[in-house]
């Protein structure tokens, strides 16, 4: 059996909320708020042994 780890989860009252009307722009601001916040939890719950293995995988030469 393999030990899990407790996620930490915004809760929805922290989170920006969409509103109604305004333009695509705002939209589009609000929606990457939304996106970094998401993207924050889930680089927080990579542990050291993942991160160095994304790194050392970025530095290996590619041959498309």
């Amino acid at each position: 059996m393999t030990d899990k780890k407790r996620k930490k989860v915004t809760p929805p009252e922290d989170m920006i909320r969409f509103q109604w009307g305004g333009r695509t722009q705002e939209w589009e601001e609000e929606a990457d708020q939304i996106m970094h916040i998401l993207q924050d939890q889930v680089d927080e719950e990579e542990t050291e042994k993942e991160k160095k293995k994304k790194i050392e995988y970025a530095k290996e030469k590619k041959y498309w």
